[in-house]
């Protein structure tokens, strides 16, 4: 199964919060664990790309949102370095 990188969870995290959306209440959208979702959008855990679909559709955003804010962040990181 296909994974998604770390930073893509700061940008879930991200867009969950402008939609004023707390985590209990996307996971239980989703399906996951609460849990889950906290590991997600702390890098912990990568999210499978089933998982991602649902997430975003929860959120209506188009899955390439969080990817392209995911690659963002990673730029923002290395840039940084």
């Amino acid at each position: 199964m296909k994974h998604i990188g770390c930073q893509d969870g700061a940008a879930i995290r991200r867009i969950r919060e402008e939609r004023n959306r707390t985590p209990a209440d996307l996971a239980a959208s989703v399906g996951i664990r609460r849990q889950s979702l906290y590991n997600i959008e702390l890098g912990n855990k990568p999210a499978g790309l089933a998982v991602l679909v649902r997430i975003a559709r929860e959120l209506r955003v188009p899955v390439d949102r969080i990817l392209k804010d995911g690659e963002e962040a990673d730029a923002e990181e290395a840039a940084a370095l």
